[in-house]
């Protein structure tokens, strides 16, 4: 992806490169200073203490932006962002994303592996949980498809859990998804969604504003999440408890204008408390993709309409086929359960379940546990 910097903007791109270094400084940030020291070329040649007089920053803040913007390590930054085909795009460059811009703490610089594209202004964040029950990231997974094929590009941050089925979600509905990462590119965690955000640069982007080597931390991951809201147009929590980092999500979209929107659980399920507390204070309840559409007005209603489902012709089911189904709910359910349930018995059971897999009407989980599909043929 290219930078969209003209060859002599290079400098400039270096001393941003170099000022993001300092983990502190924001777009605002640097407009202040710069404006207060006359000009960027004035800051370049500043010294920690005119820099502390006229950005009313601490003395190691200045001391450490004099020593990046006059040391090799933005250098040796860009060049390994190039050898690892990652563009760096500063807050000036017509390809950095507007909406992003106008957050109020919006990043210097982002680095991009993949692409960015204009159509991804149309986007909606979908965040929650790391330890989903199967309700939650079905649904994740099946909101983020429906949306992503009607169009709208869908925004997470690559951990396991709610960001992986939606991600997935997206992937699988034929669209765009991009990753927003708690730490450089170079440190792409959790690794075992490596195979994964191989997949979201083929059809989107894994994205930062950290320094490719930054090892995520506590304090990255709040960071990080004002730009997985300041990348879209809305929010959508997806099970999340009282103290979920996605609840930060939806204060900083909050914060930036954006629309909130959480899917309802159970009340007595404590990872459904983050989203019905949203709910209480405002947050579009949400159901189905149709909702999303819905809550965000006219956007919404330019996207292309829902592709049609081919049409399928009920499958039949002999009497004790249909028991074993009628036993197995949205929950997963273990298969002790459902032989008693049905009241068939249980070699029996094991083998309708396999036809009923077979039929694609369920799924079996890690446990034998058995779970009807979201969608279930006719």
């Amino acid at each position: 992806m290219e930078s969209g910097i003209r060859e002599p903007d290079r400098g400039l791109l270096r001393d941003l490169v170099a000022l993001n270094m300092t983990l502190r400084l924001s777009v605002e940030d640097y407009e202040r200073l710069a404006a207060a020291l006359g000009g960027h070329e004035a800051l370049r040649k500043a010294s920690p203490t005119d820099i502390e007089r006229a950005g009313n920053v601490g003395p190691k803040l200045a001391a450490d932006i004099v020593r990046l913007l006059h040391s090799d390590d933005p250098d040796e930054e860009l060049l390994q962002a190039a050898e690892r085909s990652v563009a760096i795009l500063p807050f000036n460059s017509p390809a950095y994303p507007a909406l992003l811009r106008r957050i109020p703490d919006a990043p210097l610089v982002l680095y991009v592996q993949g692409e960015l594209q204009p159509a991804d202004a149309v986007a909606l964040a979908i965040v929650g949980s790391r330890f989903p029950t199967h309700y939650g990231a079905t649904q994740a997974g099946r909101l983020a498809s429906e949306l992503a094929a009607r169009g709208m590009t869908i925004v997470s941050g690559l951990a396991g859990g709610i960001d992986t089925a939606a991600h997935r979600g997206a992937l699988d509905g034929g669209g765009r998804t991009i990753a927003v990462l708690g730490g450089g590119i170079a440190r792409l965690y959790p690794a075992e969604n490596a195979p994964l955000a191989a997949e979201v640069v083929q059809h989107g982007a894994v994205v930062s504003d950290f320094p490719l080597h930054t090892r995520p931390q506590a304090f990255t991951f709040p960071r990080r999440n004002r730009i997985v809201s300041g990348l879209a147009l809305g929010v959508l929590v997806v099970e999340a408890d009282r103290e979920s980092g996605a609840l930060i999500t939806a204060d900083w979209a909050l914060a930036q204008g954006r629309e909130v929107f959480a899917l309802p659980g159970r009340v007595t399920d404590k990872m459904s408390r983050g989203c019905h507390l949203l709910i209480k204070q405002g947050a579009k309840l949400v159901e189905t993709s149709s909702d999303v559409i819905e809550g965000l007005g006219e956007v919404g209603e330019a996207l292309a309409p829902p592709r049609p489902k081919p049409h399928e012709e009920p499958l039949a089911l002999a009497a004790e086929q249909q028991a074993v189904y009628n036993a197995i709910g949205d929950d997963p359910a273990h298969i002790d359960a459902i032989t008693d349930a049905c009241g068939l018995p249980p070699q029996q059971v094991a083998s309708i379940l396999m036809v009923l897999e077979l039929k694609r009407l369920v799924t079996q989980l890690p446990g034998k546990h058995f779970t009807r599909r979201p969608e279930p043929p006719g």
